[in-house]
């Protein structure tokens, strides 16, 4: 039986699987090269159905990740907002009318979308809760018989936050957070304070530049913004930081009185602008700590799995890691919405049809993937000179040119799931040269300079690296570099003597574990440096993609499955 899941608003993506295992998943941004896409995954839905090898005809099922008629909430919350201020009213008006009209309503015209683009077939369409389907994607793919959910986000429908219980093929849900209080709204609404833009995903950014700064404003943001009680609930006071002003980069009085104005897009950033993100930093993961807490008096659960874009903040993660009660916890690559498609088409096949579990998502190569023929037309038709060497000189000699300051572009296997580059789609460099960060994000990704690096690493040497046994094939989570590996490894070390690792597996990724080990064989250490292959676009999907990149940025060499091309 083959199940279709889809996200269809921002960060659109389809997922499918066969009989409980996951044969394809992939955003669409992929195949737009537009970051973020918002709309229907038509692309995505036909690499799924090319790479299942099969028609529409042959889908049994396709799993939504939205209600579309849950509005009644978002509604009477607009008209509370008017009670505060016309613009706050405003501004959520504005945009609840976009969406229904654009959005909302245009659900209920997917199915039709699908025959009409795919041609006929019988399948039957169910239109399924957000958080569930975040729930699902993270819990039914996970290592656990049974744990604690929690999944939180902006908000989908009308909840941000769900507590859930799993235990086999169900979920329970325990305990539901709604609007307006929201730690992605709160997290989004500080991006926009600090002059970024949350429509563009710039709340990475602001993780980054928490590390630079002290906790000034922590009080402020705790007792006057985010706020937790006795009963496992939070409070985000719309009136001193609202989500939907901040959009428009307006803010109350009360906020700039406590901070001054919010900085403006392109405006020099500050060492003032360092403590906010700092202080709004730790107001989330305090809060967070809080209700993973709570989660675990609920439940009593040893395993926690977590979804939502909220789980993309690997600091938070790493301090969940370190300070909570649970022994286990897992995150999937693709937490945010785009995993909502994975979540969709579990919730049909686990929850709605009660069919047993049988698959563990131990990696993310679930992409498109091009032969060492495909790659080698893409190289002839840019007349691009290149080599094609079998791995066994290949990798060495990519290990040597890294170990000597290159910084190569790798291209290999099936696409990564999810925003983060685990070495199919990846820069790669010497972790070992402190200059290496200023080189990667000014002069090949042109981006801010406090954006920070991280490695690829054997998973077997994680506790020498890291002084603490952790699995995270994924890179979700950010710990502790153990003392006498910080100076050995500055480029991918932050600030704050912590690292996000990858870890690599020689079962799932041999490839990949190979290179770095003769990198190992070089130097003694067993990692690289790791960043997503892109330069201010969606991660390359294609050879051409990579290409392309490759004319028009400064890197060194490029790697396409087995041809190499030097500059």
């Amino acid at each position: 039986m083959y199940i279709l899941g889809l996200t269809t608003l921002g960060d659109s993506a389809a997922a499918i699987i066969k009989d409980g295992q996951l044969i394809a998943s992939v955003e669409e941004e992929r195949f737009s090269r537009k970051k973020h896409h918002a709309g229907f995954p038509y692309k995505a839905i036909e690499f799924c159905l090319k790479q299942a090898g099969i028609t529409l005809a042959e889908v049994e099922h396709v799993g939504h990740y939205w209600k579309p008629w849950i509005l009644r909430h978002k509604a009477m919350q607009a008209l509370k907002a008017g009670l505060i201020s016309p613009a706050m009213f405003k501004a959520r008006a504005d945009r609840g009318v976009a969406q229904v009209s654009d959005s909302y309503l245009g659900m209920f015209k997917h199915p039709k979308r699908l025959r009409e683009h795919f041609g006929e077939s019988n399948f039957k369409f169910h239109f399924l809760e957000h958080h569930q389907t975040h729930a699902a994607s993270a819990f039914f793919v996970s290592p656990f018989d049974s744990a604690a959910i929690l999944t939180w986000d902006g908000t989908g429908e009308d909840t941000t936050t769900l507590f859930c219980k799993g235990k086999g093929n169900r979920l329970e849900v325990l305990k539901r957070i709604k609007l307006p209080h929201s730690l992605g709204q709160f997290y989004s609404a500080v991006t926009n304070f600090i002059g970024f833009d949350m429509f563009a995903g710039d709340e990475w950014k602001v993780m980054g530049l928490a590390a630079y700064g002290k906790p000034k404003h922590y009080d402020f943001f705790r007792e006057k913004v985010l706020k937790t009680n006795g009963n496992g609930d939070f409070k985000f006071d719309i009136k001193v930081l609202d989500h939907h002003l901040a959009k428009h980069y307006q803010f109350s009085d009360a906020i700039v009185k406590e901070l001054g104005p919010g900085r403006k897009p392109g405006e020099e950033l500050t060492e003032h602008h360092w403590d906010i993100a700092c202080s709004a930093q730790k107001a989330l993961e305090d809060t967070a700590i809080y209700l993973v807490k709570q989660i675990h008096e609920m439940t009593g659960e040893e395993n926690l799995c977590l979804a939502g874009g909220v789980a993309f903040n690997s600091v938070m993660n790493g301090r969940i890691f370190h300070e909570t009660p649970f022994k286990r916890f897992f995150v999937q690559p693709a937490a945010g919405d785009a995993g909502c498609s994975l979540g969709a088409a579990y919730f049909v096949w686990h929850q709605k049809l009660g069919k047993p579990r049988d698959f563990e998502m131990k990696h993310a190569y679930y992409g498109p993937g091009f032969s060492n023929e495909q790659c080698r037309e893409a190289l002839d038709t840019a007349e691009l000179s290149y080599e094609t060497l079998p791995d066994e000189e290949l990798l060495p000699r990519i290990a040597k040119m890294i170990s000597e300051g290159a910084i190569i572009g790798w291209f290999d296997g099936r696409m990564e799931l999810g925003p983060r580059a685990l070495g199919a789609r990846s820069f790669l460099a010497d972790p070992r040269r402190a200059d290496m960060r200023e080189i990667l994000n000014h002069k090949v990704k042109l981006r801010e300079w406090f954006r920070p690096l991280a490695p690829s690493m054997q998973e077997e040497h994680g506790r020498e690296v890291f002084g603490v046994e952790h699995h995270d094939p994924f890179m979700i989570t950010v710990i502790e570099v153990a003392e006498d590996y910080k100076a050995k490894i500055p480029a991918v070390v932050h600030v704050d003597g912590t690292a996000r690792p990858q870890m690599v597996s020689r079962e799932t990724n041999p490839r990949y574990w190979n290179l770095i080990n003769e990198f190992k064989k070089l130097t003694g250490i067993p990692m690289l440096l790791n960043t997503s292959f892109n330069v201010q676009e969606p991660i390359v999907c294609t050879p051409e993609n990579a290409i392309n990149t490759f004319r028009n940025s400064n890197f060194d060499a490029l790697v396409l499955e087995n041809n190499l091309v030097v500059r």
